[in-house]
Protein backbone atom coordinates (compact mmCIF):
# COMPACT_ATOMS: atom_id res chain seq x y z
CA UNK A 1 0.00 0.00 0.00
CA UNK A 2 1.23 3.48 -0.79
CA UNK A 3 0.14 6.56 1.11
CA UNK A 4 1.48 9.80 -0.38
CA UNK A 5 0.89 12.47 2.22
CA UNK A 6 1.17 16.21 1.79
CA UNK A 7 2.04 18.73 4.47
CA UNK A 8 1.32 22.34 3.56
CA UNK A 9 3.45 25.13 5.00
CA UNK A 10 3.14 28.88 5.25
CA UNK A 11 6.25 29.29 3.10
CA UNK A 12 5.69 30.85 -0.30
CA UNK A 13 8.26 30.85 -3.06
CA UNK A 14 8.10 32.85 -6.23
CA UNK A 15 5.70 31.02 -8.56
CA UNK A 16 8.45 30.98 -11.19
CA UNK A 17 11.88 29.55 -10.41
CA UNK A 18 13.65 31.62 -13.06
CA UNK A 19 12.95 35.31 -13.37
CA UNK A 20 14.76 37.35 -16.03
CA UNK A 21 17.33 34.60 -16.56
CA UNK A 22 18.19 34.29 -12.85
CA UNK A 23 17.06 31.85 -10.20
CA UNK A 24 14.67 33.60 -7.81
CA UNK A 25 16.18 34.17 -4.32
CA UNK A 26 13.31 32.34 -2.59
CA UNK A 27 14.15 29.21 -4.60
CA UNK A 28 17.82 29.58 -3.71
CA UNK A 29 16.89 29.83 -0.03
CA UNK A 30 14.80 26.66 -0.24
CA UNK A 31 17.60 24.84 -2.03
CA UNK A 32 20.04 25.91 0.69
CA UNK A 33 17.60 24.89 3.45
CA UNK A 34 17.21 21.41 1.93
CA UNK A 35 20.99 21.07 1.51
CA UNK A 36 21.67 22.17 5.10
CA UNK A 37 19.06 19.73 6.36
CA UNK A 38 20.64 16.95 4.29
CA UNK A 39 24.01 17.66 5.90
CA UNK A 40 22.49 17.68 9.39
CA UNK A 41 20.69 14.36 8.86
CA UNK A 42 23.40 12.60 6.84
CA UNK A 43 21.23 12.56 3.72
CA UNK A 44 21.38 13.72 0.13
CA UNK A 45 19.35 16.00 -2.11
CA UNK A 46 17.56 14.52 -5.13
CA UNK A 47 14.82 15.52 -7.56
CA UNK A 48 12.28 12.87 -6.55
CA UNK A 49 10.82 10.83 -3.73
CA UNK A 50 9.87 7.15 -3.92
CA UNK A 51 6.58 5.61 -2.86
CA UNK A 52 6.17 2.25 -1.09
CA UNK A 53 6.14 0.47 -4.48
CA UNK A 54 9.38 2.11 -5.63
CA UNK A 55 7.70 4.51 -8.07
CA UNK A 56 9.35 7.90 -8.39
CA UNK A 57 7.46 11.12 -7.80
CA UNK A 58 9.34 14.11 -9.23
CA UNK A 59 9.63 17.37 -7.31
CA UNK A 60 11.93 20.42 -7.43
CA UNK A 61 13.72 19.37 -4.24
CA UNK A 62 13.77 16.14 -2.26
CA UNK A 63 15.75 14.94 0.72
CA UNK A 64 16.62 11.28 1.24
CA UNK A 65 18.09 10.22 4.59
CA UNK A 66 19.29 6.92 6.05
CA UNK A 67 16.27 6.96 8.40
CA UNK A 68 13.82 7.71 5.58
CA UNK A 69 15.12 6.38 2.25
CA UNK A 70 11.88 7.17 0.37
CA UNK A 71 12.49 10.86 0.89
CA UNK A 72 10.63 14.04 1.67
CA UNK A 73 9.87 16.18 -1.37
CA UNK A 74 9.22 19.89 -1.74
CA UNK A 75 6.50 20.82 -4.23
CA UNK A 76 5.74 24.39 -5.29
CA UNK A 77 2.22 25.19 -6.47
CA UNK A 78 1.31 27.60 -9.27
CA UNK A 79 0.80 30.35 -6.70
CA UNK A 80 4.12 29.62 -4.93
CA UNK A 81 2.67 27.65 -2.00
CA UNK A 82 5.15 25.12 -0.63
CA UNK A 83 3.95 21.61 0.19
CA UNK A 84 6.02 18.70 1.49
CA UNK A 85 5.17 15.25 0.15
CA UNK A 86 6.19 11.78 1.29
CA UNK A 87 4.93 8.21 1.44
CA UNK A 88 4.69 7.24 5.10
CA UNK A 89 3.27 3.73 4.59
CA UNK A 90 5.14 1.59 7.10
CA UNK A 91 4.14 -2.03 7.52
CA UNK A 92 7.27 -2.83 9.57
CA UNK A 93 6.73 -0.09 12.20
CA UNK A 94 9.83 2.00 11.44
CA UNK A 95 8.09 5.26 12.36
CA UNK A 96 8.16 6.75 8.86
CA UNK A 97 5.30 9.17 9.54
CA UNK A 98 7.17 10.74 12.47
CA UNK A 99 10.54 10.77 10.68
CA UNK A 100 9.07 12.37 7.55
CA UNK A 101 7.20 15.03 9.55
CA UNK A 102 10.33 15.84 11.57
CA UNK A 103 12.38 16.11 8.37
CA UNK A 104 9.84 18.49 6.81
CA UNK A 105 9.77 20.58 9.98
CA UNK A 106 13.58 20.73 10.01
CA UNK A 107 13.55 22.08 6.44
CA UNK A 108 11.01 24.74 7.49
CA UNK A 109 13.17 25.74 10.47
CA UNK A 110 16.28 25.99 8.33
CA UNK A 111 14.45 27.97 5.63
CA UNK A 112 13.13 30.41 8.23
CA UNK A 113 16.52 30.89 9.90
CA UNK A 114 18.25 31.38 6.54
CA UNK A 115 15.58 33.86 5.38
CA UNK A 116 15.88 35.94 8.56
CA UNK A 117 19.69 35.89 8.39
CA UNK A 118 19.63 36.96 4.73
CA UNK A 119 17.13 39.75 5.37
CA UNK A 120 19.26 41.10 8.22
CA UNK A 121 22.44 40.87 6.12
CA UNK A 122 20.69 42.71 3.27
CA UNK A 123 19.95 45.53 5.74
CA UNK A 124 23.69 45.70 6.62
CA UNK A 125 23.35 44.00 9.99
CA UNK A 126 26.14 41.81 11.29
CA UNK A 127 24.48 38.41 11.51
CA UNK A 128 25.20 35.68 14.03
CA UNK A 129 23.42 32.31 14.05
CA UNK A 130 23.50 30.10 17.13
CA UNK A 131 22.01 26.63 17.43
CA UNK A 132 21.44 24.66 20.61
CA UNK A 133 20.14 21.13 21.01
CA UNK A 134 18.77 19.09 23.86
CA UNK A 135 19.29 15.44 23.02
CA UNK A 136 17.06 14.15 25.82
CA UNK A 137 14.00 15.91 24.38
CA UNK A 138 15.22 16.06 20.74
CA UNK A 139 14.51 19.78 20.69
CA UNK A 140 16.52 22.35 18.80
CA UNK A 141 16.65 26.12 19.03
CA UNK A 142 18.09 28.41 16.40
CA UNK A 143 18.75 32.01 17.38
CA UNK A 144 19.51 34.58 14.68
CA UNK A 145 21.02 37.84 15.96
CA UNK A 146 21.53 40.99 13.97
CA UNK A 147 23.58 43.92 15.20
CA UNK A 148 24.33 47.23 13.52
Amino acid sequence: MSVITSYRTRIKLSPQKNVEGRVDPTWLLMEEAVEVTAQELGGRVTGHIVDAFGRQVRCPFALVTPDFPRGVGVKVGPDGDVTFIYDHYDQEGRGYRRIAAETAERIVQNYTALAVAKALADMDYSVEVEETRQEDTRTRAVVVRGTL
